[in-house]
């Protein structure tokens, strides 16, 4: 190869990485402007009862999460034994 080919491809290379860093700039920015959003939710969701954290994580169960220590936070795709294990036996207590 030439000097200039190797050049030319040292240029495109670098174009490639310079629009691979914007791109994870842009999604940096994202989730920055995202966490804010949810920190900012949090904050508001106020909990003056002892059973309101129970029933917030009732919530996040319906609206679709995993409330199980070993997925917690992650969506369901279908009923999760343990979940659901955790609901009926807290449900019991009180």
């Amino acid at each position: 190869m030439s000097l200039y080919r190797d050049f030319l491809e040292w240029q495109e290379k670098l174009r490639a990485l310079l629009e691979e860093g914007e791109q994870l700039a842009r999604r940096a920015e994202g989730l920055e402007q995202e966490n804010a959003l949810l920190r900012q939710e949090r904050e508001a969701t106020v909990v003056d009862e002892p059973t309101g954290g129970f029933e917030a994580l009732s919530q996040l169960y319906d609206e679709g999460y995993h409330i199980c220590p070993m997925s917690f936070g992650r969506m369901r795709e279908e009923d999760c034994l343990f979940c659901l294990n955790f609901l009926r036996n807290k449900g019991k207590k009180e």
